[in-house]
């Protein structure tokens, strides 16, 4: 019986309900299940801070070109060569088209250099973005709820009570869906940095006509009047 009371006031505490009489039972517990309880972890001996860093690369490009059509084909190939992928297309493709490659950060500025042989570069952007702390924050409280998770179900092979196990039950639906949720996080934030992201916007070259060579004679005439150089 004695037994049965310290397991209930721990899934009390656990379910958040509080019970007068229960309040010493987290403080008589050891310092490690004290700790998995309350979903707080001590840095573990001999851990070690990461090192490298993990950057989100993303670039930005924008081109003229001939045939919009054409250079679809040719940035979906390159893509593909470099070991990634389309992940989006917009546009017609007869005047103006958006593509979004992903390929590998590490092929990020081979791609970038292919595209740009494919007209004339009217934009060009390049951006990154360090996530390390925030995987190594995420990582670590999943380590923590791993925990919490395996506490849980230990106390729970130990209940007897049906209130007692439907609490244990209720927080371990809580705790997994909390590690689903961050397990998502880190796969997102991985897949980011190993595959950068090139948007690419195509529009087709102007056609001028002869009054169109005319007025861009004189235009080049009347700058040179003002700037021979900058």
């Amino acid at each position: 019986m004695k037994t049965k009371a310290v397991l209930s006031c721990c899934v009390l505490v656990l379910a958040g309900t509080g019970l007068p009489g229960c309040t010493s039972v987290r403080q008589a517990l050891p310092a490690s299940a004290s700790t998995a309880l309350s979903g707080e972890a001590a840095p573990a001996e001999g851990s070690t801070v990461r090192s490298d860093r993990m950057l989100i690369w993303r670039a930005w490009l924008s081109l003229e070109v001939w045939n919009v059509s054409n250079a679809v084909a040719q940035a979906t190939a390159l893509a593909q060569q470099q070991g990634g992928f389309v992940e989006q297309k917009s546009g017609d493709e007869e005047a103006a088209a958006s593509v979004r490659l992903r390929v590998p950060a590490a092929k990020l500025k081979a791609a970038v250099g292919a595209l740009e042989a494919l007209g004339t570069v009217t934009h060009r952007n390049l951006s990154s973005e360090d996530v390390t702390e925030q995987y190594v924050d995420v990582e670590a409280r999943l380590k923590n709820k791993l925990a919490l998770r395996d506490r849980l179900k230990q106390l729970l092979d130990k209940a007897t009570g049906v209130k007692d196990v439907l609490a244990i039950e209720t927080e371990l639906n809580r705790v997994q869906s909390d590690m689903d949720a961050m397990t998502a996080r880190l796969k997102v934030l991985k897949g980011q940095a190993d595959l950068a992201t090139l948007e690419v916007s195509l529009t087709r070259k102007p056609v001028l006509g002869p009054l169109g060579y005319v007025c861009r004679g004189l235009w080049w005439c009347v700058e040179k009047l003002f700037v021979i150089r900058d």
